[in-house]
């Protein structure tokens, strides 16, 4: 699953991939870490990134990595997103966590975790999704 991640690289992002920056850094365990950064376009008010905008880096860390373990052959369709939010993400670099906990014929989930540059939690996502298969143009 490894080599399957490291080919989304910039040239094969979708457009959100690449606004947010989002890169796969390493497989430690079961969980797959990537980064991603905030630009100023994702704050809110306070000055913090939008909740919004990190459920949405969430959403395609979780969606890439669920890809991935489908060897590329299905694709999530997401059926529920449902996040938590612990405390402020300020702008900038952030770093993800990603566990897979079911990959079935008719549904998958897993955890989307983000973190601050103090490695402090910011927010989770549960990722629900009926995996699809991937038409190939």
């Amino acid at each position: 699953m490894e080599e399957r991640l490291k080919k989304f690289d910039p040239d094969s992002h979708g457009p959100s991939m690449e606004f947010f920056k989002l890169r796969f850094e390493s497989v430690e365990g079961n969980k797959i870490i990537f980064s991603c950064e905030f630009k100023d376009e994702c704050g809110n008010p306070m000055g913090f990134v939008q909740g919004g905008m990190i459920s949405a880096a969430l959403d395609d860390a979780t969606s890439v990595a669920m890809i991935c373990a489908y060897e590329e052959k299905k694709a999530p369709m997401t059926t529920d997103l449902h996040v938590l939010f612990h405390r402020p993400l300020p702008l900038g670099k952030a770093n993800m966590e990603v566990n897979i906990i079911k990959l079935g014929a008719r549904s998958a989930t897993s955890e989307g975790r983000i973190f601050n540059q103090e490695g402090k939690l910011a927010a989770t996502l549960m990722h629900t999704a009926q995996p699809v298969d991937v038409q190939n143009n």
